[in-house]
């Protein structure tokens, strides 16, 4: 066999097989489930919305700075942070994703002296 035919062959098995279909999934695995996101504003004055609720487990929050100022913002549970985002600059948005068990947790929004807002998981 001519090396030119040789190599004919072998291009043709190597693009036969890529285009082969990808792998199944294994039978009886389960993907996983899509993590909810929730948009959050931050004004020099409070959160937008002050109240949300959300299901338990993984949330995403896109948290955006709609002040002039640099904000945090946080979940809390009395007193503890559960999870934070600090140093958002004005006009950006940071996420923060958290698995959060089920109960009622405060937000502080932008400065530690504004209103809290409140999170409610179920």
């Amino acid at each position: 066999m001519s090396k030119a035919l040789s190599l004919c062959l072998l291009l043709s098995l190597l693009a036969a097989c890529s285009k082969e279909k990808p792998a199944q999934a294994v039978a009886g695995s389960t993907a996983a489930p899509a993590i909810a996101v929730v948009n959050v504003g931050v004004t020099d004055e409070a959160c937008e919305p002050m109240q949300l609720t959300v299901k338990r487990g993984k949330t995403q929050f896109m948290i955006k700075n709609n002040s002039a100022r640099v904000v945090e913002w946080e979940i809390l549970k009395g007193v503890y942070v559960v999870e934070e985002r600090e140093n958002i600059a004005p006009g950006f948005t940071q996420k923060l994703t958290a698995k959060l068990e089920p109960g009622k947790y405060e937000m502080t929004c932008g400065l530690l002296s504004n209103p809290h807002g409140v999170l409610i998981v179920e």
